[in-house]
């Protein structure tokens, strides 16, 4: 199969993200319709190359972020590099799991670029398809996953 509907993509990243968080941070996520809006929110962002080119963005707000760190780290006392750190693992992480499901389902492999880290919104520039999914975490942390497809899902 080289297809895959937008659909099954959302399938996918929904819930490559609800189960990485639980498994690697203990962090429950809900899908949501719209999410307030929060200054105190971070970015990280990547692209991916091969058969498949997109970009990702996860925002989310510091509190998250620093929740996930200190679960990871086991420690309750973090550096703010600390949380930058290991942001970028657990995305590092989920776009792994994103690119096997994508190779799973359309049996295309693609690749993705190192994680960037900003402190922030950051929304991937482009022309193609956009897809937004929105996020509260088990204690309303808020999260929001960016797809900018620069093909279609239709691959």
């Amino acid at each position: 199969m080289n297809t895959i509907s937008q659909a099954q993509f959302q399938e996918i990243l929904d819930q490559v993200l609800q189960d990485i968080t639980e498994k690697v941070a203990g962090i429950h996520l809900c899908p949501q319709q719209t999410l307030p809006s929060s200054s105190e929110v971070c970015t990280l962002y990547t692209t991916f190359e091969g058969g498949y080119q997109a970009s990702l963005a996860l925002c989310a707000e510091v509190a998250l972020l620093t929740r996930l760190t200190q679960y990871m780290m086991q420690e309750e006392h973090i550096a703010p590099e600390d949380i930058e750190d290991f942001a970028k693992e657990y995305f590092n992480v989920l776009c792994g799991q994103i690119s096997a499901g994508l190779f799973n389902a359309t049996h295309i492999a693609s690749r993705f670029g190192v994680p960037n880290f900003q402190l922030g919104r950051y929304t991937p520039d482009g022309s193609g398809e956009q897809l937004v999914l929105n996020y509260t975490s088990d204690k309303n942390e808020n999260a929001q996953v960016i797809h900018q497809a620069e093909n279609p899902l239709d691959l």
